[in-house]
C-alpha cells in the first residue's frame, strides 16, 4: 500500500510534466470541470492531456485513502504511519486547490513551481511511509536505540539532503525559464536559460561531490551501514544518468521527451535521497512480533506486547 502511494505520487508528477511539455496547460480553462458547465472535455489533444492528468489524480486519491486504511489496521500499530498516510490525504487536497488556482492564473510560473515543490513534499512523505512500513522502529528500553551509523556519516547525509534541495530548486527555475511553459500565453521567469542552466549544473556537481563522500564513508563503515547501501547504489546510478541526460537535453535544445525523462529522474533522485537519510538517522529492525503497548494483538498464542 505504501509503495502504491509512492508510485502514484511519482506518476502524477510525470503526467503533470507531460501537460506542461505538450503545451496543454490551459487545455482545460475551468476546474474541476474542463470547461465552464462541461465536466468532460470535447475530443481534442490539449484538453484531454490536461484532463487526463486530472484523472490520474483520482488514482493518487485512492492510493492515499488505501494507505490510511492500511496504516490504521496494521499490526503492530504505528501512529507515525497513520500520520504519514493522513499527510498524503491532506497533500492531495492542497494540490487540487493549487491546481485550480494555477488554471485561473494561467500557469503563473511561481505557482507552477509551488505545485512541483508540494509534489516533492508528498513524495518525501510517501518515501517515509515505505521506509517505516517495512520495518519496526527498534525498542531498547529504558535507553533509546542508537542511530544505525556514526555522527560523521549522518552529518554528511544531512549535507547531501541540503544539496538535493538546492539541486531541485535550481532545476525548477531552469524549467520555469525554458521554452516549455505549458501554454504560449504562460508567463516565464525573466532569466536566460544559459545562466540558470549553468547554476543548475553547478548544483549538480556539488551534489555529486557530497554523494561521493557519502559513498566512501558508507564503504568504510562496513556492515554497520548495510541499510544505506540500496538507496545509495540507486542514487549513484540515477545521479550519473541525470547528469548525462541534463547535458544531452541542453545540447539538443531542450526537447520535450528528454525533459520528461529528466523530470522523472529528478523525482527518483529526490526519493532515494530521502530514503538514504531515513536509513541513516532512524534506527530500524526487520518486522518482528513486537507489538505496540497501546494496541496488543492476540495471536494463536499468548498476547504479545512491547515489554
Amino acid at each position: 500500500m505504501a509503495w502504491a502511494t509512492l508510485v502514484a505520487q511519482v506518476a502524477i508528477v510525470v503526467t503533470g510534466a507531460t501537460v506542461r511539455l505538450t503545451g496543454s496547460g490551459l487545455g482545460c480553462t475551468d476546474w474541476p470541470g474542463c470547461q465552464q458547465g462541461q465536466l468532460v472535455p470535447a475530443w481534442g489533444f490539449h484538453p484531454w492531456v490536461e484532463f487526463g492528468n486530472r484523472l490520474v489524480s483520482f488514482a493518487v486519491v485512492a492510493a492515499a485513502g488505501v494507505a490510511v486504511l492500511g496504516a490504521r489496521r496494521r499490526r503492530p500499530y504505528r501512529a507515525a504511519l497513520v500520520r504519514l498516510s493522513w499527510g498524503q490525504v491532506g497533500g492531495v487536497i492542497a494540490q487540487a486547490l493549487v491546481g485550480a488556482v494555477l488554471v485561473h492564473l494561467e500557469l503563473d510560473p511561481r505557482l507552477t513551481l509551488a505545485h512541483f515543490v508540494l509534489s516533492l513534499v508528498l513524495i518525501a512523505d510517501a518515501t517515509a511511509l515505505v521506509h517505516l512500513s517495512g520495518a519496526d522502529v527498534e525498542r531498547a528500553p529504558p535507553e533509546p536505540a542508537a542511530p544505525p551509523v556514526g555522527t560523521g556519516l549522518r552529518a554528511v547525509v544531512w549535507l547531501l539532503s541540503a544539496a538535493v534541495v538546492v539541486l531541485v530548486a535550481t532545476g525548477t527555475v531552469v524549467t520555469g525559464s525554458g521554452p516549455h511553459g505549458g501554454d504560449e500565453r504562460a508567463e516565464r521567469f525573466d532569466y536566460t536559460l544559459r545562466s540558470v542552466a549553468r547554476l543548475h549544473a553547478g548544483a549538480l556537481w556539488l551534489f555529486a561531490a557530497v554523494l561521493v563522500v557519502v559513498a566512501v564513508m558508507v564503504w568504510r563503515h562496513g556492515p554497520r551501514a548495510s541499510r544505506l547501501r540500496p538507496p545509495l547504489n540507486a542514487l549513484l546510478a540515477l545521479t550519473g544518468a541525470q547528469a548525462a541526460l541534463g547535458y544531452l537535453q541542453y545540447a539538443l535544445g531542450v526537447p520535450a521527451g528528454l525533459v520528461a525523462l529528466h523530470v522523472l529522474g529528478s523525482t527518483l533522485v529526490w526519493a532515494c535521497t530521502v530514503a538514504l537519510l531515513l536509513a541513516a538517522v532512524i534506527p530500524t529492525s526487520e518486522p518482528s512480533a513486537v507489538v505496540a503497548e497501546d494496541h496488543p494483538v492476540t495471536r494463536s498464542g499468548p498476547v504479545l506486547s512491547a515489554r
